[in-house]
């Protein structure tokens, strides 16, 4: 996995950690190691998806339940597209912590689908979808919320604490 993967990973993980701990605390069964873990190998197969055209969620949940992890695997398989937008759950948390990381910073959801617009947005069709998944993004943001009774942009302050990044080459 090239090194700006492994990164972002790293925040994703800190980001979905951060929001899993609190809505433990809220009293909602959260598994935080699943989301720990799913959180780090949500990207695992996106390289390979660069080159062949595939859905790199869904072909890493495949690797994950083929090496015997079908829990993970079922996260990292939703961490693009939620198979519900109702229930709080692990892999919302990893989805919606995904949406929060640009390369390797927490930015606002408003901030990171410009980016992914500008990069992915080539045609009418891919900007449609970008801009559904803003808005599922919006209403996951608020479901959360409301669960965790935390408000999720002051994320950002993960940004400010030290990371471990020395250990990966920076």
């Amino acid at each position: 996995m090239p090194h700006h993967i492994v990164l972002h990973s790293m925040m994703v993980r800190r980001v979905a950690v951060a929001i899993a701990s609190s809505l433990e605390m809220s009293g909602l069964s959260i598994d935080l190691a699943a989301v720990d873990r799913a959180s780090m190998l949500h990207d695992l197969c996106k390289m390979d998806s660069l080159r062949t055209g595939t859905d790199h969620a869904l072909m890493a949940q495949e690797v994950l339940c083929d090496h015997g992890y079908p829990f993970i695997g079922d996260i990292v398989g939703q961490h693009v597209r939620l198979q519900s937008l109702i229930e709080v759950n692990e892999a919302m948390v990893v989805n919606y912590a995904d949406k929060r990381v640009m390369h390797d910073r927490v930015v606002s959801l408003s901030k990171r689908f410009v980016d992914l617009m500008n990069r992915y947005g080539t045609d009418d069709a891919r900007q449609a979808r970008i801009l559904k998944h803003h808005q599922d993004s919006l209403r996951i943001q608020g479901a959360m919320e409301k669960c965790c009774r935390m408000d999720l942009e002051g994320l950002i302050v993960l940004n400010l604490i030290p990371c471990d990044q020395a250990l990966y080459g920076r």
